[in-house]
């Protein structure tokens, strides 16, 4: 993964790298209330999940904790979840026996994994695109709001291709064009090339951010499935530069540093 190397399904993880600089996210000041007129179409900030952190990384990131179920599996997609090796779950193995294709392979955690992780993401927003920049290996996911089509000649990608327009004072973003080398979460809930996600973003007040995430895989799950989750503003915070180094993975379960 470039300088060497988790509706609530697995998004657990491994973290398989070593900081270069660990998230040193300052802690959030409490959230006012801002006019919703200064909310409209205003998703920017520095971001990170909001809800108490587990006892123990076992306890960490699924996405069917999200959902309350878990998610109904076709015949190949369940084949696919049989063979999987993570060190999360009801299943879990030792780290050197796990398959999973960030320890493994120091892959990118792909989307929408990469919300598990136990670091912040910004967003920024420029006419015609709102961004997310994740801490975690400086990972980017970009949604185009200037009318755009998905472009047919691009390939399967791990953060896929967004576009999105605004409904009233929700982001509403159809992403397509995944590749299936990673999982929808740690303990190793699978994904295909014919995953599509429509991604919705609010902000319900100045300090909170309403997320929904609605997954359509026919190769993979007999029927679409819909987590939510909350974003929390980090107040004068900035994201920092988190480097994956496969040589120090054998320390890195979800924040141990």
């Amino acid at each position: 993964m470039r300088n060497q190397l988790g509706i609530a399904l697995a998004l657990g993880i491994v973290l398989g790298c070593s900081p270069a600089a660990s998230a040193q996210t300052k802690p959030p000041t409490k959230a006012a209330k801002a006019p919703r007129s200064a909310q409209a179409h205003d998703l920017s900030g520095v971001w990170m999940e909001d809800r108490p952190r587990p006892n123990t990384v076992q306890e960490r990131y699924w996405i069917y904790e999200l959902n309350l179920e878990e998610p109904p599996m076709t015949a190949w997609g369940e084949a696919q979840y049989k063979a999987v090796k993570s060190s999360f779950g009801p299943r879990a193995v030792p780290l050197e026996e796990t398959n999973d294709p960030i320890f493994r392979k120091c892959n990118p955690p792909g989307f929408p994994r990469i919300f598990l992780h136990p670091f912040p993401f910004q967003i920024a927003q420029i006419p015609g695109q709102v961004i997310m920049l994740f801490e975690w290996d400086s990972v980017r996911h970009q949604i185009f709001t200037d009318g755009r089509p998905h472009d047919a000649a691009l390939g399967p990608s791990w953060m896929g291709d967004s576009i999105g327009h605004w409904e009233g004072d929700t982001l509403v973003a159809d992403t397509v064009n995944f590749n299936d080398k990673t999982w929808l979460d740690a303990i190793g809930h699978p994904q295909s090339e014919a995953l599509r996600i429509v991604e919705r973003y609010r902000r319900r007040d100045f300090g909170h951010m309403d997320v929904e995430m609605t997954f359509d895989d026919p190769q993979m799950y007999t029927k679409p499935f819909t987590i939510k989750f909350t974003q929390e503003l980090q107040a004068d915070s900035d994201i920092f530069e988190y480097i994956c180094n496969e040589n120090e993975k054998d320390r890195a379960h979800m924040g141990q540093k």
